[in-house]
Formats: structure tokens, C-alpha cells, sequence
């Protein structure tokens, strides 16, 4: 599988308030082959959320590109599981949405039927639903080991974003984090970082093509930073050659 886009690719645009429909029209322009992007719900007008995503999703089976969307939401705190989550299982549905994607917040107090809800809340959507590392305190290794040791124990069908660059920011390195969790991961976000900042590919800190060769064929890789336009197509030949084991 060629390497995906997420929508943060074009940050300076979103910044500025270009829609992320207009951005993956750039990115359809540019012709190259791309699997799936990766939608950002920040970037969203509530008000135009709906349309643009219609849109978006029309554009997604023209191009024959999954669609992923990241909902910049916990899914857990201490009043039990994100309210959220039943209108974007229902968002993905409407517009074949592939996976969504939430941090994990923090530990809930769960009754086994809140369990049971949430498993075929999910499992009959048909909407894969990850939980990612964080860049602060609830993203360290440790934490993220217990977090999804708590999933698997309870057998909840949540699967893992693994962001490679959001290590930096709790002085962990995705390498060391990667051996611990790689058998877990079932997304990849590829960055590289340079004083906790995201640089191009090979311009940071990361050893990042072991990762990639270690990651199974199943597991979409997205570019996650910033990317000028006329940078990008090196940047996908770049991961893509990482892929091409």
C-alpha cells in the first residue's frame, strides 16, 4: 500500500481558512497515488461540517481514496465514554468513513453493559474506531501500554494510531515506543520532528524507515505535517520507497 495524506499536509492553508474540500482538491490536481486521506475535525466550520463532508466523500469515490477522519476529542473521561461518538459513528456511516480516530482521554468507570453498549455501538457501525498517543501526559509509553492493556482486557473493538512524532513532547523516542506497541498498531501517522518541530522526512530526528518496514502491509501510513505543494510528491516517493521493502 502507497503512503495516505492527512489533511495536515496543507496546515498553512487550513490555518487560513481554506476548506479541507478545496485542499483535497489540490491534492487531486497533483495526481498522485494516494490510497486515503485523513480529515481533520478541528478544521471543520460546525456550520458547513455537513456539506463539506458530502462533498469530501464524493470526492473520495471519484478518486477511489478511503477516507479517515480525526476527531480531536478523549473518547473517555471520568463521565464514561465521549457523547461524540454516536454522531460521528452515524457521520461515518453517511460518508463512508472509513476509521475515526480519538485520543483516549482518560480511565473510565465502566459497568460491564456500558462495555457491552459500547462494543456493538461500534462493531455495528462497521467504522473503525482508534484511540492515538498524545503529545502530553496521557501519551507517555507507560500510559499507553496500560491504556490499551485496559482495551484488551475488556475486549473492546478499538484499535491504535501510532504517531511517531508526538513522542517528542513527553521526551520519549518513537523507536523505543514502537518495539513496545508495533504488534498493536493498526494505523501509522509519520512524522519527523526537529526540536519539537515537524520538519521533512530525513531533516529530523527520527529514524523513521525501520518503523515503516516493520509495520505490516495492512496498516495505513499517513504523512502527518506540514508540506509545501510543490514539496509533497518527493515526500510521498520518499515514505513510499521506505514501504517498497
Amino acid at each position: 500500500m502507497n503512503v495516505a495524506v492527512n489533511t495536515a499536509v496543507f496546515l498553512k492553508d487550513l490555518q487560513a481558512g481554506v476548506p479541507q474540500i478545496d485542499c483535497l482538491r489540490q491534492l487531486q490536481q497533483l495526481a498522485l497515488p494516494i490510497p486515503a486521506v485523513e480529515v481533520r475535525g478541528e478544521f471543520f466550520d460546525p456550520q458547513q461540517q455537513v456539506s463539506e463532508l458530502a462533498q469530501i466523500a464524493q470526492l473520495c469515490h471519484q478518486e477511489n481514496w478511503e477516507l479517515y477522519y480525526s476527531v480531536p476529542e478523549a473518547l473517555f473521561s471520568s463521565q464514561g465514554v465521549a457523547a461524540s461518538l454516536a454522531k460521528n459513528l452515524q457521520l461515518a456511516q453517511q460518508y463512508q468513513i472509513r476509521s475515526l480516530k480519538y485520543s483516549f482521554g482518560s480511565l473510565p468507570n465502566l459497568t460491564q453493559q456500558d462495555f457491552a453498549t459500547l462494543t456493538d455501538q461500534i462493531n455495528q457501525s462497521g467504522v473503525q474506531v482508534t484511540i492515538e498517543n498524545q503529545p502530553n501526559a496521557h501519551g507517555t509509553l507507560r500510559q499507553m501500554q496500560q491504556d490499551l492493556a485496559w482495551i484488551r482486557h475488556n475486549q473492546l473493538p478499538l484499535g491504535y494510531t501510532f504517531d511517531a512524532g508526538n513522542w517528542y513532547w513527553v521526551a520519549e523516542h518513537p523507536e523505543v515506543s514502537f518495539g513496545q506497541l508495533q504488534d498493536q498498531v493498526t494505523v501509522f501517522h509519520l512524522k519527523d520532528i526537529k526540536h519539537q518541530d515537524t520538519v521533512l522526512l530525513d531533516q529530523g530526528c527520527t529514524d523513521w524507515r525501520p518503523l515503516l518496514a516493520q509495520l505490516p502491509e495492512t496498516v495505513p501510513v499517513f504523512l502527518e505535517y506540514a508540506v509545501a505543494k510543490d514539496q509533497l510528491a518527493a515526500q510521498l516517493q520518499l515514505a513510499n520507497a521506505a514501504l517498497s521493502r
